[in-house]
């Protein structure tokens, strides 16, 4: 990879994984470099927090991709600091557990003989009726009835999906499943008993993790990228992105108690899409500021406590179906790495999927912290309520990107708007407003570099995670190598 000459400047909004990804290839291969992140903390969604010798991530994040080239150049970057974590995961719900992915034969005999049958049968109707008479698949309750017939989308998905966004599931496109279950079904799962593959690794049974929290891997990143002269700002919130013509030419911050303007030859933006369209000047045309405005999100509030034992369950998490109990998911960071709590000790995180501004967000932090550990010690009884120790409460908004019934046609309109500024690309999980696994950001960061380094756009950062295959299906896929070994 060539160094570049002219030392052109590259502005990248958002300090997530995309954008440093994008910022440290850049900065290795001479560019100037500055990232402007509005959290006090780089690292986006993938974070981890220190509070009084605990340290455990802003939710579940594993390093896991089908890339085998790119898994290479993460584990370049931080080296001897990978560990590899065994992973059980499992369904709560109906007083039972349930490995996940979906085990057949567990969950043919948690939900009982008559259920069973009954699953079977409807699976395999659901799977003559799109053969045969095949119909377009429009919403998320479309798609899992087509994947795993009827009865097995209201036992295992319909109940925890509506408690993650808050509607029912024939309000959520289709996509949202083959963004998170593509090509999983009953087959896939018998498959993956009876056939191994050299080439396959099904349904991840372990995978890399920083041994000091997922947030090392963007903290990593940043080291890097002042290194090599780059600079970083925190605590600093984009507030206006002023364009000439087909460019953008600033960026208007503020930064402290001052706003400053940061000026810049190319500029990536990995913030929130509709952030980045409401803070363009001049102002985006009428008809795009009124699809912006469908484009939601889902918040999220995750409560840590902190507690006087260690491993709990063997569980890395645990999805939470019932509607009763508030939180959706809950994780074991002793699980993860023996290096994230004092000795004899744990974090428990617990995510609370909610809206910005309703009852679960603006909950004081004690009233959410008890609130939590009651239901979590009346459930499961794995904790008595002396052994919690403390507790912490991160409240994040925009976590997850809500595809509503047309949000691919607006959206589709959103991005053509934006291809008229020729030195802007759009990366990153809200970025693109597309869900994201981490290998995902870091392929879409380092297709956003290469085509500034190219001086052309050869990469086409919208073909990341469109693959069909089931996510948590490992196939052996190479990009560029050499371009990888250089940055």
């Amino acid at each position: 990879m060539t160094k570049n000459p002219k030392r052109q400047k590259a502005v990248i909004l958002g300090g997530g994984l995309a954008g440093l990804t994008a910022g440290y290839t850049l900065a290795k291969a001479g560019w100037q470099v500055e990232v402007i992140e509005a959290q006090e903390q780089v690292g986006g969604l993938a974070r981890t927090i220190e509070v009084n010798g605990f340290r455990f991530d802003t939710g579940p994040h594993r390093w896991f991709t089908k890339n085998e080239s790119i898994n290479k150049w993460m584990h370049k970057l931080l080296g001897k600091e990978i560990i590899q974590v065994p992973r059980l995961t499992r369904i709560y719900f109906d007083g039972k557990f349930f490995y996940y992915p979906i085990r057949l034969m567990n969950a043919l005999l948690g939900i009982g003989p008559a259920k069973a049958v009954q699953a079977v049968i409807d699976y395999f109707l659901a799977r003559v009726r799109s053969r045969i008479f095949a119909r377009k698949l429009l919403t998320m309750e479309d798609g899992y009835i087509s994947q795993f017939g009827k009865t097995l989308y209201e036992t295992f998905f319909r109940r925890y999906s509506e408690k993650l966004w808050g509607i029912p599931c024939n309000k959520v496109s289709v996509d949202w499943v083959g963004q998170r279950t593509r090509g999983l079904n009953i087959l896939t799962i018998i498959k993956d008993v009876f056939v191994k593959s050299k080439n396959v690794v099904s349904f991840v049974d372990e995978f890399s993790y920083p041994v000091s929290g997922i947030g090392r891997f963007p903290d990593k990143l940043a080291e890097e990228i002042k290194k090599a002269g780059g600079k970083i700002y925190t605590s600093t919130e984009a507030l206006k992105i002023n364009s000439l013509g087909k460019r953008i030419v600033s960026v208007e911050v503020k930064t402290g108690d001052k706003q400053i303007i940061i000026e810049g030859d190319h500029f990536i933006s990995t913030i929130p899409i509709s952030d980045l369209i409401t803070r363009l000047s001049p102002k985006a045309e009428n008809k795009i500021l009124s699809l912006t405005k469908k484009l939601q999100y889902r918040d999220e509030l995750q409560v840590a406590l902190f507690v006087k034992k260690s491993h709990l369950t063997d569980d890395t998490w645990i999805y939470v179906h019932p509607k009763e109990i508030p939180f959706m998911r809950v994780m074991e960071m002793d699980n993860w790495s023996k290096n994230l709590s004092p000795s004899g000790t744990t974090a428990v995180v617990f995510e609370i999927a909610c809206n910005y501004g309703d009852n679960w967000w603006r909950k004081s932090d004690q009233e959410a912290l008890e609130t939590v550990s009651k239901a979590y010690i009346r459930e499961f009884g794995w904790l008595k309520k002396d052994e919690v120790v403390g507790g912490y409460v991160h409240r994040v908004k925009k976590e997850y990107p809500v595809y509503h019934l047309t949000y691919k046609e607006d959206l589709d309109r959103i991005k053509k708007y934006l291809k008229k500024f020729d030195n802007l690309q759009i990366c990153g999980r809200n970025g693109t407003f597309r869900y994201n696994n981490m290998d995902h950001s870091v392929e879409m960061g380092l297709y956003a570099a290469w085509n500034l380094i190219e001086g052309r756009q050869k990469y086409d950062i919208e073909s990341v995670n469109i693959e069909r295959e089931y996510l948590e299906e490992k196939k052996i896929e190479k990009i560029e190598d050499e371009k990888l070994d250089e940055s």
